[in-house]
């Protein structure tokens, strides 16, 4: 495959931070996108429950959808402490009704999505033949679904991806909980930036870049990746949160206060990055968005979003 013009494409969370930009660039590739959202109604959307079996499979059937992005799913490490059940069953047959689907009607490409959290506190960087080691609900839920989705593959010769990313960010996430929003909404509306943990570091991705990771995996031939289906993507910039905060406060412009919790985050890990040598070499993908030009814009949108919220 060497483009995605009039392909037939699924998104599942269609809706959601990283699903909406994904439609917007597949849509310019030409694709015909179709979605799956709990919320969403129209022509090409499933208004469904990812973990309902049949209306999925009904859909893919009947739009005959080629290529699948499963999206969906819940993706906050604070939703699996306070209700893991939901997390496990969520992600679990979510994953397990969209690869089901794939098998039954011979889908010719699916990206699962998952996350570098799986590697849990493992040497960095972490590689993709890394084990995982996951420890809290969410971590582990992801992890079920890589391994589900690797013997998918391997069992029934199924086309699938499985990308691990690094903390994606960008305009239009509107999920306050997470972290980068919530900075930035802080900061637009002039309040105090309150952190815990700031001396962990991490590396941060692009959503621009993060796209351009997914429209890779959905041109590459899985027969020339060979058996393992896992790619890492994320930044070689690694910052702790507290210079991350410095960081988006100063390019405001602002003097926003930061307020220090002494209170830890429940088996927080100290560093989390991944490397990234598979992609570049085997995708010819390479962040190109540095973390200062992608907080630049980051910031931009949301002040000019909540400052019309305020109108």
């Amino acid at each position: 495959m060497t483009n995605l013009k009039n392909k037939k494409v699924l998104i599942t969370g269609i809706t959601g931070f990283i699903g909406a930009h994904l439609e917007k660039k597949l849509a310019k590739l030409g694709a015909e996108v179709f979605g799956v959202s709990t919320t969403k109604a129209g022509k090409n959307i499933l208004t469904a429950n990812i973990a309902d079996f049949s209306p999925l499979s009904e859909f893919i059937a009947k739009h005959k959808i080629e290529i699948c992005f499963h999206l969906a799913g819940e993706s906050l490490v604070e939703s699996g402490q306070k209700d893991p059940y939901h997390t496990f069953k969520t992600n679990v047959l979510g994953t397990l009704n969209v690869l089901e689907s794939a098998r039954l009607h011979g889908l010719e490409k699916i990206v699962i999505a998952s996350t570098s959290h799986v590697y849990g506190n493992s040497v960095v960087p972490y590689l993709e033949e890394y084990p995982p080691r996951p420890s809290r609900p969410y971590e582990t839920s992801k992890t079920a679904t890589d391994l589900i989705t690797q013997s998918y593959a391997t069992t029934f010769s199924l086309p699938v991806f499985i990308p691990r990313f690094t903390n994606i960010y960008g305009p239009g996430d509107l999920n306050f909980s997470r972290l980068i929003p919530k900075i930035m909404k802080n900061i637009a509306l002039n309040e105090a930036v309150s952190m815990w943990g700031g001396a962990a570091k991490r590396s941060f991705l692009y959503i621009d870049d993060a796209i351009e990771a997914y429209i890779k995996l959905a041109l590459a031939d899985p027969q020339k990746v060979g058996h393992n289906r896992i790619f890492n993507f994320g930044h070689a910039e690694l910052v702790s949160i507290k210079e991350l905060i410095q960081k988006a406060i100063q390019l405001s412009g602002k003097k926003i206060p930061i307020e220090e919790s002494n209170q830890e985050r429940p088996l927080e890990i100290p560093e989390q990055y991944v490397s990234f040598q598979k992609a570049q070499n085997t995708l010819d993908w390479s962040p190109e968005v540095s973390l200062e030009l992608g907080l630049q814009k980051t910031y931009s949108w949301y002040s000019q979003y909540l400052s019309h919220k305020k109108e």
